[in-house]
């Protein structure tokens, strides 16, 4: 039976209380623990100079396999809530994108939409998976409907989580770029906090210890997130892609937060329109990363669009 939010709160009061741990350890012990409620264990894969970290569950041996793409400056991590409320019978695969979380740093050629993209193909050809059920968020649901273009074969559905890749309606992180400021990169205290408040409309609950540890990490990557930024900016005609959305002839499910800061949620119906077999979810009172504001609502969506489309 999955923890209540409130037996977390007690767990990690206890900790505290019992062992006088530090900030650290128990932003490492409440990483750790929520992985494990979910089921997921850590691993690790060469890919010639990169080495990609990833989360995965194993399910039974005939298992469909569901891999998860996250967005800008974010990580695997971001997908654990939501995960946890995916069926155990599916084989779920999590990867750190190169430049993200626990993989390596890479040079900014890794870093372009259609380089992330062969990287996470050459990662399902390491794991020995032949077809995959994919899913990303903002920067990753760009790279998932960019596979998904790229290499039909490897893909059976994708679900989209406010993706990238429509630049027909702007928004409020257009508008601070454009006055020179980019909110998604965290260079002082403080920004952490506004960068979440930004992203999301319902934040889940984390006590300050533990934010206090993302944001000093989330500091300390700058460098790398402005040069992978720059990389996605560079990408010229993969920064919108709506050109090759008609390529696409996976089943699609796009699911939008109607209070969506970072990417305008208008632009469902740019995908909408351009991908055939495509259903659209908008969600109320939600922002930029619904697996983490709604993980059970998220993980209930795509879980009943997969029911809705079996494998063969």
């Amino acid at each position: 039976m999955k923890r209540s939010r409130l037996a977390w709160l007690a767990a990690l009061l206890g900790a505290v209380l019992l062992t006088g741990c530090s900030r650290y350890d128990l932003y490492e012990w409440l990483i750790a623990e929520e992985r494990e409620e979910a089921g997921l264990q850590l691993a690790e894969a060469t890919l010639g100079e990169l080495s990609v970290t990833y989360l995965s569950r194993r399910g039974p041996s005939d298992a469909r396999a569901l891999v998860m793409v996250h967005g800008f400056a974010a990580n695997k991590d971001n997908w654990v809530r939501m995960a946890a409320h995916l069926p155990d019978d599916y084989h779920l695969v999590i990867p750190d994108l190169p430049g993200h979380g626990d993989s390596s740093v890479a040079g900014p050629d890794a870093y372009t939409v259609e380089a992330q993209a062969a990287t996470l193909i050459r990662l399902l050809d390491r794991l020995g998976i032949e077809q995959v059920d994919m899913a990303g968020n903002s920067m990753g649901g760009g790279i998932t409907a960019y596979v998904a273009s790229r290499y039909p074969d490897r893909v059976r559905t994708i679900a989209l989580f406010d993706p990238a890749g429509s630049t027909r309606y702007p928004s409020e992180l257009d508008e601070a770029l454009a006055e020179g400021h980019n909110p998604l990169v965290v260079r002082e205290p403080g920004d952490f906090d506004k960068l979440m408040d930004f992203v999301m409309e319902q934040r889940p609950f984390a006590p300050w210890p533990i934010t206090s540890v993302m944001e000093e990490q989330a500091m300390a990557r700058q460098s790398v997130n402005d040069q992978i930024f720059d990389a996605i900016l560079s990408s010229g005609e993969q920064l919108d892609l709506s050109g090759i959305l008609p390529a696409i002839e996976a089943p699609t499910l796009i699911v939008w937060g109607k209070r969506d800061r970072v990417l305008a949620p208008e632009n469902a119906e740019v995908f909408a329109a351009g991908i055939e077999d495509s259903t659209v979810v908008l969600l109320e009172g939600v922002g930029h990363v619904p697996m983490l504001e709604v993980p059970e609502k998220s993980a209930q969506l795509w879980h009943r669009f997969l029911q809705r489309h079996p494998e063969p």
